[in-house]
């Protein structure tokens, strides 16, 4: 009888050390998962009150790779203040020329969407084309010139392998040439106000010449700027404009829930002689022109703060809840062996 009664203490913190550790275990299988994409900033003071505006990172839907707000004040823009034949309203300053680049893209869509995988070019320091927007300066557009044009893929024939490497749908084959589309018939056909971009072969042409003639990752090369590095946005406009001797748009995508802010876009302008001129005075979504000593920078980017260049898309790290040791497990399991003896 005494026997048994000394047993009852054992069995009772046996039955409770095994029922603490499957109510652990079980909080453990339970918990929730957060995934986070982080890329470590040098130990930089952010300046926020000299900043402008920065676009969320958020995944875009198919009217995200608007280059400006699309609502419908725009298409009235676009379609409603035509005059005669519409040329009056149609008509435009500039050509913005722009470069994306791929990483950063595809960080934008994941941030949104942990699944969303996205084709990245091959090639390393690769910009890629995002577009050729005609647009009138202080103003956005004009955007779908000809609501009755069609897109033609077939005109893409000849070039179509050099698309697929400097103007790619970094959606994938998926996609369907979906990006092209849009871009001729939001862009291309405003563009045709002009001769020599008046077809797609024509447009999409012109693309690739200034995409293989003004190649970013070599100018910024030049300028000590590499992938896997923060610079200011005044340091990435001063190498640009040394290599180009014009003004270019430097466009940002800002992390807030990482507070790093990352290169997106360079934009460069060309007249309707198809010459390469300043962007001054481009009004492109939050684009603000900021003057500094020794010149000015039109971008969307922390004036005050490093922007990241990223080498790849940051790695998604998994932040786990609290779990219990299992050496904890085993040292609990020792101390009540020697409590009960």
């Amino acid at each position: 009888m005494q026997k048994q009664q000394q047993q009852q203490p054992t069995l009772f913190l046996w039955t409770i050390s095994l029922c603490c550790i499957f109510v652990l275990a079980k909080a453990n299988s339970l918990s929730p998962r957060v995934e986070d994409a982080g890329i470590a900033l040098v130990n930089t003071t952010w300046d926020e009150s000299s900043s402008s505006m920065e676009q969320p990172l958020k995944r875009p839907m198919a009217a995200d790779f608007s280059e400006e707000d699309e609502s419908s004040e725009d298409e009235e823009y676009s379609y409603g203040l035509e005059g005669g034949d519409g040329t009056a309203a149609h008509d435009w300053d500039v050509l913005i020329f722009t470069q994306q680049w791929p990483v950063t893209t595809c960080y934008h869509w994941r941030e949104q969407d942990p699944s969303h995988e996205c084709l990245l070019p091959q090639k390393k320091e690769f910009w890629t084309i995002h577009g050729i927007w005609p647009t009138k300066l202080e103003q956005f557009g004009p955007n779908f010139c000809n609501k009755s044009a069609e897109f033609n893929p077939e005109q893409l024939q000849a070039i179509l392998d050099r698309m697929n490497t400097y103007w790619p749908d970094l959606e994938g084959a998926s996609s369907q040439d979906w990006l092209w589309k849009h871009e001729w018939l939001k862009h291309g056909t405003c563009a045709a106000l002009l001769e020599e971009l008046n077809d797609e072969l024509k447009y999409f042409g012109q693309g690739l010449k200034w995409r293989e003639q003004y190649i970013m990752s070599r100018i910024l090369d030049d300028a000590g700027i590499h992938p896997d590095s923060n610079s200011t946005v005044i340091a990435l406009n001063n190498a640009i404009v040394r290599g180009l001797g014009k003004n270019p748009s430097i466009h940002c995508l800002y992390d807030g829930k990482h507070s790093i802010s990352y290169l997106s876009e360079i934009r460069i302008c060309f007249n309707k002689s198809l010459d390469l001129i300043d962007c001054d005075g481009v009004k492109q979504s939050d684009l603000v022109a900021i003057k500094y000593p020794g010149g000015s920078v039109n971008t969307n980017c922390h004036i005050g703060s490093p922007v990241h260049y990223p080498s790849l898309v940051p790695p998604l790290l998994r932040k786990e809840e609290w779990k219990f040791p299992l050496v904890n497990v085993y040292k609990l399991l020792q101390f009540l062996m020697w409590f009960t003896l």
